[in-house]
């Protein structure tokens, strides 16, 4: 549930944990959907000579491995913003807290490029 735990709203009324953890066992299911049938394919086409990193396995097309590793970059800069929310999330209540930062657009852009750099 770390992924998504900064980003749904939560009041004393109206917890946010069940639609959090429903939230997570979807992705987690979405996951596996996607990478299940991958990880077969590859052992069948590849079988146990595979490499750790299956890119490495492949020797053509180019295209084709190009294409992957371009993926796997979107992927990344995709999913590391999603991971990152509870890190930036602590570090803004930090900052509001502990320097008395007002809360808003600043703020945000001092932390998270601060956090990023």
């Amino acid at each position: 549930a770390l992924e998504i735990q900064a980003t749904i709203p939560s009041t004393p009324e109206k917890p946010s944990k069940i639609p959090m953890w429903k939230g997570a066992i979807g992705a987690y299911v979405i996951n596996a959907i996607c990478y299940f049938p991958v990880a077969l394919i590859g052992y069948w086409a590849f079988g146990r000579d595979v490499d750790d990193n299956v890119l490495m396995s492949l020797e053509r097309p180019a295209w084709l491995i190009a294409s992957a590793n371009l993926m796997v970059f979107i992927h990344v800069v995709g999913s590391y913003q999603v991971y990152a929310m509870p890190v930036f999330d602590l570090i803004e209540r930090m900052m509001i807290k502990r320097w008395n930062f007002p809360p808003g657009l600043p703020l945000r852009l001092v932390a998270r490029s601060s956090f990023v750099g």
